[in-house]
């Protein structure tokens, strides 16, 4: 499944404008947009109204967004070079700012490739060993419906990290695609770092987020690697590194978000 069919994604006469109508499968447990969802279709609109590949993207939640609200969101062409583009997407309700984004887009073709930061744990079981996600009920709801998630490391399915890291196999409908929304959609898992550290059921809710894309490709599965890299004063900051079942580094998600009960 591509993208904008996963979100529901509708086209307008203008390529630079979309809408998404708020629905429960990109939502979650509460009825209020999916962060990572938000950023998938950003990336979205603005690969569309350039026709270039996403390389880069932040997102700021401003507001908001809940269902029955419709997000019309509109890319706006900052600069465009002979291999890059720069766009600001913006996407409201009613007029109000939603979320502003900004995306990079383009690529070019040069030799040197390779992942050098911190590298996967050998031995790592895949996600066919792994227990299913356990969660409350009430927050399976939404997006959590509709993508497969496997737990590393925990027999019964609970996420769990003493360090700050934690691994975690995920997947769509028909298997991952070769795009950044994608990544985008699957990397949104800071949040879920900072539950697996306490036991109280604690959340980090989004106040931005980013993406780095390396190298899309369409595999069965992709391994989220989190790691919450430290908090305070209410806030959390982490990574998510999106991995290929066979290593290779697909793209870098970050985030902060506000620390607190759910």
């Amino acid at each position: 499944m591509d993208v904008k069919s996963f979100l529901q994604l509708e086209p307008t006469d203008d390529p630079a404008h979309w809408r998404l109508a708020m629905w429960e499968g990109i939502c979650g447990g509460r009825g209020a947009l999916y962060g990572g969802c938000g950023l998938g279709a950003v990336i979205e609109v603005a690969e569309a109204a350039t026709g270039r590949p996403a390389t880069w993207a932040a997102c700021q939640f401003v507001s908001g967004a809940e269902i029955p609200d419709t997000l019309d969101i509109v890319c706006e062409t900052l600069t465009e070079g002979r291999r890059i583009t720069q766009t600001r997407v913006t996407a409201s309700v009613g007029g109000k700012v939603a979320l502003a984004a900004l995306v990079a887009l383009g690529t070019r073709e040069f030799p040197i490739e390779g992942a050098w930061g911190p590298a996967l744990p050998a031995g790592l079981p895949g996600p066919e060993a792994c227990a299913t996600r356990k969660m409350p009920d009430h927050r399976r709801g939404g997006l959590r419906l509709r993508i497969d998630e496997r737990v590393v490391g925990d027999a019964d399915g609970t996420m769990h990290s003493a360090d700050g890291r934690a691994f975690l196999w995920c997947t769509m409908p028909g298997g991952v695609p070769a795009s950044a929304g994608a990544l985008a959609i699957l990397g949104d898992g800071v949040s879920s770092g900072v539950d697996a550290m306490f036991t109280d059921d604690i959340r980090a809710r989004s106040i931005d987020n980013s993406l780095r894309v390396v190298a899309p490709r369409a595999c069965d599965w992709v391994l989220a690697d989190i790691q919450v890299d430290g908090a305070a004063v209410g806030l959390a900051h982490g990574s998510v590194r999106l991995w290929t079942p066979d290593g290779h580094l697909l793209g870098v998600a970050s985030q902060s978000g506000l620390v607190g009960h759910r």
